[in-house]
């Protein structure tokens, strides 16, 4: 069975963290936020074609350095062409039934239940939902019975629980009918609405779910996966100087002091003074200097945070040097 990562995006809400690398790469706990979704794939899945805009070239020489176990083909679109008119662009590839994922989601959905549950709804496509408290920023499905029936693209904040579109997808070759070629067009809001007379299969599943497009979700999503056995602290990290207060990640050449956790992340060659920190992701290389304080935020390759400094809900690029007792609330900093 062929897989299409839709992997295209520049990544803007998460900027300037994807300024310098496209978001398919982009570090989630222990490794690119893609690989997420090829660890959890099954042995039936024996081609991935990864559709890429921005950071093509980098998407393609990780994973001529990285194998899988399957192969992977990754597939340049020369302009932005949307989540439908990226499939589009692989319709010469694609030989019959096949999966669609979006890249910056990590679930635990089950690869060949949902193509199961595609085979058995006998339609032109299956649709993974999930249910959410409030579903108005990701917009809302109607369904009755085996079928979906309605999309409704901004539902009223406060109006209760939903279903949501989990970004997972099973398709018959025909959907390419119902798809322009060469130009931008949304799976979403193009092309469902088209097609839910030939039939649309909503697909329920448990576990959990989250999208990692936005600061709020990426630390969403990292919170899972330290939840799911991805909290580890590297034999070859300093932490005896720190309260940790788990689950909390350690990599390599890491050197912890200070109150952690929980909810972090340290990358590679950390080095932490005596700061608080919660809920929060810091890539290779950063720094933090005593009596500072970092919640709920992003912190690039490179950062450096001054003494006493504080910073939350915000996300800082690569190299960003934060001043001593500076205040950064609801930032988005580059160099």
């Amino acid at each position: 069975m062929q897989l299409v990562i839709i992997a295209g995006g520049l990544g803007k809400r998460l900027r300037p963290i994807t300024s310098t690398r496209p978001k398919a790469l982009v570090p989630l706990v222990d490794r690119p936020m893609i690989v997420h979704t090829l660890d959890r794939l099954p042995p039936s899945c024996d081609e991935v074609l990864i559709a890429v805009n921005f950071g093509y070239e980098a998407v393609r020489d990780y994973f001529r350095n990285h194998t899988s176990g399957r192969e992977i083909r990754v597939i340049q679109e020369a302009k932005p062409l949307g989540t439908a008119g990226a499939i589009k662009n692989v319709e010469r590839r694609i030989e019959g039934t096949f999966v669609v994922y979006n890249g910056d989601v990590v679930d635990t959905i089950d690869f060949d239940d949902l193509v199961r549950a595609h085979q058995r709804g006998r339609g032109i496509g299956t649709i993974a939902v999930w249910s959410v408290d409030d579903p108005s920023a990701f917009g809302a499905i109607q369904v009755e019975g085996k079928r979906i029936t309605r999309f409704i693209e901004k539902p009223a904040s406060g109006s209760g629980p939903g279903l949501v579109n989990a970004g997972r997808y099973v398709f018959e070759p025909q959907v390419f009918d119902f798809i322009d070629g060469g130009r931008e067009v949304s799976l979403e809001r193009q092309v469902f609405p088209r097609i839910i007379e030939r039939g649309l299969t909503p697909y329920r599943y448990e576990g959990w779910w989250s999208d990692a497009g936005t600061l709020a979700n990426y630390l969403n999503a990292q919170r899972l996966l330290l939840a799911a056995s991805r909290a580890k602290i590297s034999p070859e990290a300093d932490v005896s100087s720190a309260v940790l207060t788990p689950p909390v990640h350690v990599a390599a050449g890491s050197f912890i002091e200070g109150k952690v956790g929980p909810n972090v992340v340290f990358g590679r060659a950390c080095k932490i003074g005596r700061a608080h920190i919660s809920d929060a992701a810091f890539l290779e290389g950063g720094s933090v200097d005593d009596k500072a304080t970092i919640a709920s935020s992003i912190l690039g390759a490179g950062v450096a945070i001054g003494e006493g400094a504080d910073v939350r809900d915000s996300i800082l690029g690569d190299g960003v040097q934060v001043p001593p007792h500076a205040k950064v609330a609801g930032e988005r900093l580059g160099k």
